[in-house]
């Protein structure tokens, strides 16, 4: 890669050290989280807090609309991840000013996960939260599924009205209602012509072949409606207008705010030839242009590529667009920084809700052959040890329907959560609970709730037990699947980890008269062809699930990563049981 990093798995927390030396007079570090980035003039006592979050390498989002009359607060994800859901509490307590805080996001299924996780580790603080959720994507999703649609650049203009209208000391539910009222005035697009390459992977996730473009690519490379052959500028602009405006619905003498952003390795003067042609088009339907933004406000990497977006405007959301605002990645206007007391950059509390744990042994009959629970942290080290082996490989499937950063996240998790344990004596339970701690609190997406909730459960399980024997680890299984449904909706046949995780469970109980070993290897067996299933589903839920047909014919790497865990743990139990 020709690419200015040191090392890949630092390129965030370099990113995130150097933006905030950059701009120190609009923007400072959350002092208890260096993933979450902070308006100078933040938290505003007495008035609405705005908190976004998202993954990293979209610059200037996320963090480039932290600033004044904007974003409070910002929490920061891996490349392509949603932020853990520590990181969105953090930001949460850091925008507060006592008015309840604002969190307006993009609709993934791991900021979805790990808002809803955060607001309820803010609920003790007293902290009033509500959520918009952004879904301007048209390709995404039909019109008839608005819900189902991708939060793109129409995020901007969301957080653009919604700081506005806190700004000028809005309540809570007003702030909520602009937000809301400018996201749903919102409809986007995006072309593709070259792909990007996360530098963990260290090649492209997904192909465009030359001569041909993407219609309706999502800003992690998820594939449009269709591939065409590549055409003018001009031909490009009138198609991408005809699908947002297709779906808007705008009347002759319409006011509108238009942004074209590049994806990343877009010169600006071609974002300039389209938006030429955009305005032209534009005025000969009837619509006006009130105020246009045009460079690189969305990235993808080096992504190359354009996007539209087309906001309809009404008197309030002109006067809130037009309203000045500072940040970083946007400015309509110098304001006038207040004075900051000393008092508006410290935090509430921030006390762990993590209980006590419980030293009372589980009062159990171990029957048959089983592993002793103390000082059995090798267990985990061992299931880490495949999944950092593999990182490279989840990643490669994940890229090809989604972004590619299953592989590079799972083995960041795992492979911390082993350096942790490593050289101490700690039991099953023990080295569990800190896999759970690593992935929910420094991973993200969403596979760190999901297999954080799932180590959580399968620790609480553990914990107590002197040893565990099949009647124990059939508990241990079925706790992490129910760990994993009340984390997540799906259900089998969604081409989720569930199709590979419900089948081993029941395998494994099926099996259990049998013996120890004997069920395990019905588990492993089960796990195997659990994962093998997905091929052939088309995804029902998740980032992949917006390509429909597209979707089929690809291993789910989350069933993959789950098929990789069951084994690894059927491996390490049965070399202990002799």
């Amino acid at each position: 890669m020709q690419r200015f990093i040191n090392d890949p798995d630092n390129l965030v927390d370099e990113t995130v050290a150097g933006f905030v030396r950059a701009h120190s007079d609009l923007v400072r570090l959350d002092p208890e989280n260096d993933r979450v980035v902070v308006s100078t003039t933040a938290p505003r006592p007495g008035r609405v807090g705005i908190v976004t979050g998202g993954g990293s390498g979209h610059e200037p989002a996320f963090i480039g609309y932290t600033g004044r009359n904007l974003v409070d607060a910002t929490a920061v994800g891996e490349l392509f991840s949603s932020p853990t859901a520590k990181s969105f509490a953090d930001a949460i307590r850091a925008a507060d000013g006592g008015k309840g805080v604002a969190v307006l996001y993009g609709n993934y299924a791991g900021d979805n996960m790990n808002v809803k996780m955060a607001k309820e580790m803010v609920a003790p603080d007293g902290i009033e939260v509500v959520t918009v959720v952004a879904n301007d994507d048209v390709c995404s999703a039909p019109l008839t599924e608005r819900e189902k649609r991708r939060g793109v650049a129409g995020e901007i203009f969301m957080w653009k009205i919604g700081g506005a209208k806190a700004a000028l000391g809005g309540s809570l539910t007003e702030v909520q209602a602009a937000a809301q009222k400018a996201i749903d005035a919102c409809r986007s697009v995006g072309v593709g012509l070259g792909p990007c390459t996360l530098p963990a992977v260290g090649h492209p996730n997904f192909s465009i072949e030359a001569g041909t473009m993407e219609v309706g690519i999502g800003h992690h490379g998820e594939p449009g409606v269709r591939v065409e052959k590549l055409a003018s500028a001009d031909a490009v602009a009138d198609d991408m207008l005809k699908i947002v405006l297709d779906d808007h619905g705008l009347e002759d003498g319409a006011e509108v705010a238009v942004l074209v952003s590049g994806l990343g390795a877009t010169p600006v003067n071609e974002l300039y030839v389209l938006y030429n042609r955009i305005e032209t088009r534009l005025q000969a339907q009837g619509i006006r242009v009130h105020k246009a933004f045009v460079g690189n406000y969305f990235t993808s990497l080096e992504m190359i590529g354009a996007t539209l977006t087309v906001m309809a405007l009404d008197s309030e959301l002109k006067e809130l667009l037009d309203m000045a605002a500072e940040a970083p990645g946007m400015s309509t206007g110098k304001v006038e920084a207040p004075e900051v007391t000393e008092g508006a950059q410290t935090h509430r509390s921030r006390g762990s809700r993590k209980e006590a744990r419980s030293t009372v042994a589980k009062d159990v009959t171990i029957e048959g052959p089983s592993v002793p629970v103390a000082g059995s942290q090798e267990i985990v080290a061992e299931v880490a040890e495949v999944i950092v082996a593999n990182k490279a490989y989840l990643s490669e499937i994940d890229g090809l329907i989604g972004d590619g950063d299953h592989g590079i996240n799972m083995a960041k998790g795992f492979g911390r959560a082993a350096e942790r344990i490593s050289g101490k004596s700690l039991s099953l339970d023990e080295a569990m609970s800190v896999l759970s701690d690593v992935l929910m609190s420094e991973i993200g997406g969403s596979m760190g709730p999901l297999y954080g909730f799932m180590f959580q459960e399968m620790a609480t399980t553990v914990q107590g037990r002197p040893a565990i024997d099949a009647d124990g680890f059939s508990a241990v299984l079925n706790a992490a699947l129910e760990g994993v449904r009340r984390t997540g909706s799906a259900k089998v046949g969604d081409k989720t980890l569930i199709d590979t995780l419900v089948p081993a469970v029941e395998a494994f109980d099926g099996a259990k008269s049998q013996g120890f070993v004997a069920a395990l290897a019905a588990m492993r067996k089960a796990a195997e062809q659990g994962r093998d299933s997905t091929i052939d589903l088309v995804a029902k839920i998740g980032r992949a699930s917006r390509l429909g047909e597209r979707s089929r014919g690809v291993l789910d790497a989350g069933a993959t990563s789950c098929c990789l865990i069951l084994v690894a743990l059927a491996d390490s139990l049965e070399k202990r049981l002799g």
